[in-house]
Formats: structure tokens, sequence, C-alpha cells
């Protein structure tokens, strides 16, 4: 697959992502960071340079992102690219220069000039590789990669919507140099959770993040799905955690039965507001882990993870020689799950009905949750098995992915006019 392939490269959303939001706001923050960027070596400027450098940039923290970032960890470790004590340094928040290889590791605080900063330090210093989670830090690393003659490899995880942010025109259709993970949602079986809670509801809003870049797409496929299913749908963005209780309220005034969340990258801070908010009116989210946050009901993607460990097995397999990344499609883990908060329903007055809770794997009461295990740090970890086993099921994991001549035309025709 060559470069004519992708067309439009930076997209208007990228474009606006790489000026990042309120930038004027964060101007003292930032020059801070370039100061200390620049009192602090480099991690290329004292290292070997038969290592290679891994640019590892996050978005922000969280209890779920970080089983994203201890998956990658516990990858690399597995495979002898870390040690325990270097994993330590990476644990500490600091750059690692290492004996197998180099990490800028690096988190932007879910803020955007911080982010734009991170990534073109990282370009600077030379990273032979980003892997960027979060569909910002993607967006922003490709955006800031678009001129480049030979750009570094870029494998995006916890991407909600690749193809409609500019990532990616399709899972083989796609700049030569990109690949990564996308965060598989069954919005038809999320929405049918809100008739099997109560088939009278008639009204569903949803409320989603405006920084988010998928939020668009994510919002236009809710509301024609809800649409289908006979809803009104109604949809509130917001722009801080501050607004969320904000539009919780301006739908209850629409007289909403159902308030759902549209996928998100971002903080889970202001869930919580929502369910205060929300009294009487069931939460929803498409994210499994947000049950722990408090949302009534979710619902749908629950592999935070497992789409750490995957995208270090391309990672992985780049650093090793054995990726074509050009070849490479995006991948997507099928999966549903079902979460419900037994203490949240009795705080909003609420009572969930027996249908739903014969579909639920996991149920939380009195603090304590029971059923399918839902991924928790301390809890979950890499299978037990030999390296040479480990590296047969990475290996036929990516060869899965492989984009043959016959796939790449057949979606490149697929293809809309207006996205070549």
């Amino acid at each position: 697959m060559n470069r004519r392939h992708w067309i439009g490269t930076r997209s208007a959303a990228a474009s606006r992502l790489m000026f990042g939001r309120g930038a004027f706001h964060h101007r003292a923050l930032c020059l801070a960071l370039v100061s200390l960027f620049l009192l602090i070596p480099t991690v290329s400027q004292a290292a070997d340079d038969d290592v290679p450098t891994l640019a590892f940039l996050r978005f922000g923290q969280s209890p779920s992102f970080a089983l994203t970032d201890m998956a990658v960890l516990d990858m690399l470790e597995v495979y002898g690219y870390i040690g325990a004590e270097e994993r330590a340094t990476l644990e500490a928040g600091r750059d690692l220069q290492g004996a197998n290889l180099n990490v800028l590791y690096r988190d932007a605080g879910f803020d955007f000039p911080t982010a734009n900063l991170m990534v073109e330090n990282a370009l600077d210093e030379g990273a032979d590789v980003f892997l960027t989670v979060s569909t910002q830090v993607g967006m922003i690393a490709l955006g800031a990669m678009s001129e480049m003659e030979d750009p570094p490899a870029l494998i995006f995880a916890i991407v909600t919507d690749p193809h409609d942010t500019g990532l990616a025109a399709a899972t083989c259709i796609k700049p030569p140099n990109v690949t990564g993970t996308l965060m598989h949602i069954d919005y038809r079986e999320y929405t049918n959770l809100a008739t099997m809670q109560n088939p009278e509801s008639a009204s569903i809003g949803y409320i989603g993040d405006a920084n988010d870049p998928a939020a668009p797409g994510n919002a236009a496929t809710v509301k024609h799905i809800g649409e289908q299913y006979g809803f009104t749908v109604e949809v509130e963005m917001i722009v801080t955690a501050a607004d969320y209780a904000i539009a919780t309220e301006s739908l209850l005034d629409k007289g909403v039965d159902v308030i759902g969340l549209l996928p998100h990258t971002g903080s889970e801070s202001g869930i919580a507001s929502v369910v205060d908010a929300a009294y009487g009116v069931p939460v929803f989210s498409p994210l499994v882990s947000d049950v722990i946050h408090g949302v009534t009901v979710a619902a749908g993607f629950e592999g935070w993870y497992r789409e750490g460990v995957q995208a270090a097995r391309m990672v992985i397999a780049y650093l090793e020689g054995e990726l074509d990344i050009a070849t490479t499609a995006i991948a997507s883990t099928p999966s549903f799950a079902v979460a419900v908060n037994l203490d949240s329903a009795e705080a909003q007055d609420l009572v969930i009905s027996e249908a739903l809770l014969a579909e639920a794997d996991f149920i939380l009461e009195g603090g304590v949750g029971a059923g399918a295990m839902i991924e928790i740090p301390g809890e979950i970890g890499l299978a037990e098995m030999t390296l040479e086993e480990r590296r047969a099921e990475d290996a036929a994991f990516l060869a899965n992915l492989h984009c043959s001549p016959e796939m790449i035309a057949e979606q490149l025709s697929a293809v809309p006019a207006t996205s070549g």
C-alpha cells in the first residue's frame, strides 16, 4: 500500500487539536514544561543509537487508562524490553534510558496544549515509534507527522472512532505509518438495554464531550440507531466536567426517560454529578468500567487492558522488524458486557428490571461486585505461558490483521468520494 491510498491526511478536527483548545489559558503551563524539557537531558542525548526509542504518550490518567498502561508495560517486560527496575522508573512517571529500549513516558493531564507539546518534543527527540493512548493524542501525532517525508510509526490505542476522526478511512485504508486498535462498541445492543429496563421509555438524552473529536460521529450514530428503535433522541455536549450537571438538567427539562453517556477517552470526572442530578432517571454508559464511577448501567466496551496488550503486540513486532505497518489493519475485538450498579439505582430511587438484571455480567451492590470479572488493577494480568507460546499467540493475532491487496482494493472502492 503506498501513500496515495491516504488522501486528506490532516482533517479539520486534527488541525484544531494541533492548536489546542483554550491555549491562552494554559500558556504558563506550556512555558514551564518547555523550560523543564530544556533543563532535563533528553533520552536521545545519551542514548545508544542501537537502542530504539518508544514515545509512549497518554492524554491523561484514570483507573481505566491505568489498565492500558499496565498492559503495555507488562508486555514490554515479559518480552525483555524493560526490566523490573526500569519498569519502576516508568511507573514513577519518568522517562527511561534503558538497556534494550528508551521510553519517552509522557502524560498530558487531559490538557490539549500540553499534549501538542509532548508530541512535538517526542518528534524532536527522534522517537522511532509512537504509541498514543486516546483519540486526541493519536490525532495530534498524526497531524504533526503529516508533512514529514519519513514519519515514525504511529500505533494508537483507546480510540473510539478512527474512521470519523481522520486517523483512517477504513481498517486497511490509512496512512502507511499508522495502525492501532479500535474500541468496539455495539450501539444497537447498548440502545436496546434502555427498552429492556423500561419498555415504555420514549426518549433518550445523550451527553458527549465536545473536546473528544469522535463525539460528533458517535452522536450521529446513537441518534440514528435510537430513532430506528422509536426513541426521540436529544444530545447535549459538555466542555468541562462542571458542565455535566448542567447538561443533565437540560435533558431532564426535555423529559428524557433515560440519560446515556457517549463513549469518552477523556477524564471520568463529572460522571458522578450526572447520576446525582438524574434522580429517578437511569444513567447508561457504553464503557463497562464506568459502573465503578457510579452510572446505573454500563454496557459495551470492557477491554482497557486487552487493548493495551494488542497495541503492545504491534509495537513489539515493529521493534523486532516483524510488522509492516502499512499492511496491518486496525484491530477491533467485538465484545459486549453488561454491568449494573444497584447502589446507584437505590440512590436514584430506581428499580432495575428483572430482564436487565438477567443480562448483567457484573452487579455492584453494597460496594461489592459479583459476577464475571471486570478489569480491575491488581486483579488482571497476562495469561501464564512461556515466551515461545506467547510469541506464537501474538504472531497469530497479527497475522489475522494482514491487509491483502484484495482487501485494500475492496475497502478503497467502498470509501466515499468525499473521504478521498
